[in-house]
């Protein structure tokens, strides 16, 4: 039997290999890199007993106490190993489990890392004509599990209108986001990004938001 335990958990790790990340309790990832790559973006999301336990992982549950694994798609169409335990099993997982401190939120970073979206930034915005001193833009979006962006607003507006159309067109205009989710239900979720409009040939003194000089 033991040694059955063992081909199975064999197969389900090489199974799980399309995830290429290994996991702390699903929340910590030991290979989680900044910026973002493809591969730090995926989870292997664990059920015991048909229940998602938050921070419970495979390698805290005894190799003989396993009695069946499958690797399946679950609710919400995450790829996951399902791993069926005696309850009393299942009852210390989540017991331990409580004790845990979890990281819920999502990770939401632009490609390549944030610092590429200041250059993106630069290279795509369009400064109104006749746009006069400094001013920063407040746009929120919503944020969808696949990283495309909806739902634009301004919330903290410029007094230039064409500004603010111009702040939102670059906020629509970004590309996908990269997103590190922790729980197997993928919300969206809304996120905020400022965008800098300045004088052309003017210099912005930081701290100050009316000091601007000529070139």
């Amino acid at each position: 039997m033991k040694n059955l335990l063992l081909v199975l958990l064999v197969f389900a790790q090489s199974c799980m290999a399309f995830a290429q990340n290994c996991c702390e309790n699903d929340s910590v990832c030991m290979e989680l890199r900044f910026p973002l790559t493809e591969r730090d973006t995926e989870t292997v999301f664990y059920y015991f007993n048909g229940e998602w336990i938050r921070g419970a992982h495979v390698d805290r549950v005894p190799a003989d106490s396993i009695q069946k694994i499958e690797v399946k798609n679950d609710e919400y169409g995450n790829r996951a190993l399902f791993l069926t335990v005696p309850p009393h099993i299942a009852d210390e997982i989540k017991a331990e489990a409580q004790n845990l401190y979890i990281h819920d939120y999502p990770i939401c970073e632009f490609p390549g890392g944030n610092g590429k979206l200041k250059e993106w930034i630069d290279s795509n915005i369009q400064i109104p004509e006749g746009f006069k001193g400094c001013e920063l833009v407040t746009v929120n979006m919503k944020i969808h599990p696949d990283g495309s962006i909806s739902d634009t607003k301004i919330v903290r507006p410029s007094k230039n209108q064409a500004a603010n159309e111009e702040a939102l067109r670059l906020v629509n205009a970004l590309p996908k986001f990269r997103l590190k989710y922790f729980t197997p239900q993928k919300k969206s979720f809304h996120y905020y990004i400022t965008i800098p409009f300045t004088e052309p040939g003017a210099i912005f003194i930081r701290g100050d938001k009316k000091n601007t000089r000529p070139e």
